[in-house]
């Protein structure tokens, strides 16, 4: 972290600002654990192992509506065979298998005593007390050994990674009820500016309702965040300094919106440059160049731009990647995915630019990627009608239709644990 007198890195790459970031954040901030519930744990960050209390499948039982048999009654691999009393899955008393005889049984029902194979019904026909059975392929066919899946004490899961409706299952399944989750990340989010009011009020001339703010209360809300505190911030310097001292807690993100360029109504870079500590300030890439990012007093800080693309870019590239380090998650850097353009683009600048586009495949073409028209960083419908990012690199070059360039979807981004 930079000294007080602010002198900080301007306009660094994307590359060295997303090393900076990390490198401060995990030096900063760390989160601890908690036990919780399984039912409660959708998309939080494991902070141990998962060990099994129990073997899965717990008992040998069948994979199959059918027949239990002795696999020795039928030396031809078919015959009749006495039938017994049937066998359902969960009855607590457990049936013994007679000599040339079959116990109908149900899927994962216990394997009788003395039964060592199952047959499934389609390969039967029953007569008064009898049934035929047929293609009887090999002894043990269908039935589950005990353990055959997972082993009590075996680590099913590993620390670090976030939970999916699939994996709160697989818990259950062992019989483990709480476990421990780190804590969610505590978000304080700040949007405003004088000409901005929120939907509901009255829009008088020079006002803008607020399209950033449920922009990135969404984003927050899916990453899973805890967030702490909305609020407003007007052009007032002390205002916006006695917010960001009432707010700044240990392990706490302060996201503002707008007032981070180099206008003289910029007041949150002039609050940051007075009382914080500035890691950087502008980042090389096309939309969200002014990026500011660095920590008041004990909060992480990140100050998105005014325009609402250019706060929704920096937010999937940065900010997300952040909030998922500090919960312990083991972030995996999201690839990318080769398209071919359907029209012309011209790159008129050295910057990192993300083109806002939209992603479809064809059987005999493959992947083909389409802008959505006018990229201006004020234009949220180009984000609406997008489902990615065309990711074009620190080049001055002009791309014809046809050229095969890198994708980022934005569902990639959003919950990069799916992918």
């Amino acid at each position: 972290m930079q000294k007080k007198d602010n002198a900080y890195l301007s306009s660094i790459s994307f590359t060295q600002a997303q090393k900076l970031i990390t490198k401060i954040t995990k030096e900063t901030l760390s989160s601890s654990p908690e036990v919780v519930n399984i039912n409660n744990c959708l998309n939080r960050v494991l902070a141990n192992n998962v060990k099994a209390k129990i073997n899965v499948p717990a008992f040998d039982n069948s994979a199959m509506d059918g027949y239990a048999i002795r696999y020795s009654d039928l030396p031809e691999k078919q015959g009749w065979l006495k039938l017994q009393e049937p066998h359902y899955a969960g009855a607590g008393k457990l049936p013994t298998l007679d000599e040339n005889s079959a116990i109908p049984i149900m899927t994962g029902a216990t394997i009788p005593v003395g039964a060592d194979t199952v047959v499934a019904k389609e390969n039967s026909q029953t007569k008064g007390d009898k049934v035929h059975l047929r293609d009887i392929s090999s002894k043990g066919n269908y039935i589950r050994k005990s353990g055959s899946d997972i082993k009590k004490d075996s680590d099913i899961l590993k620390a670090n990674q976030r939970l999916k409706a699939q994996d709160i299952g697989l818990i259950s399944s062992v019989g483990c009820q709480n476990i421990a989750v780190f804590k969610k990340t505590k978000v304080i989010l700040f949007t405003g500016g004088d000409e901005i009011i929120q939907v509901g009020e009255e829009l008088t001339p020079g006002k803008i309702y607020d399209s950033v703010r449920p922009t990135l209360m969404g984003l927050l809300q899916s990453q899973n965040c805890e967030i702490v505190h909305v609020g407003s911030l007007k052009d007032d310097p002390e205002q916006i300094k006695n917010a960001f001292d009432r707010y700044a807690q240990p392990n706490t993100v302060i996201i503002c919106n707008g007032g981070v360029s180099a206008g003289d109504k910029d007041h949150i870079l002039h609050v940051m440059q007075e009382y914080g500590n500035i890691a950087f300030h502008k980042v090389n890439i096309k939309p969200g160049f002014p990026l500011l990012f660095g920590q008041y007093k004990q909060a992480l800080f990140f100050g998105l731009p005014g325009n609402p693309v250019s706060s929704f870019n920096n937010f999937c590239q940065f900010v997300i990647p952040t909030l998922r380090c500090i919960e312990g998650e083991e972030v995996k850097q999201t690839g990318f995915i080769r398209a071919k353009l359907t029209k012309n683009f011209d790159k008129t600048h050295y910057r990192r630019e993300f083109v806002r586009a939209t992603l479809s495949y064809d059987p005999t073409i493959g992947f083909e990627v389409t802008p959505t028209g006018n990229q201006s960083s004020g234009r949220l419908t180009s984000i609406t009608q997008a489902n990615c990012f065309i990711t074009f690199n620190e080049t001055h070059e002009n791309y014809k239709a046809g050229d095969a360039v890198n994708i980022q979807r934005f569902v990639d981004l959003l919950y990069p644990h799916l992918v």
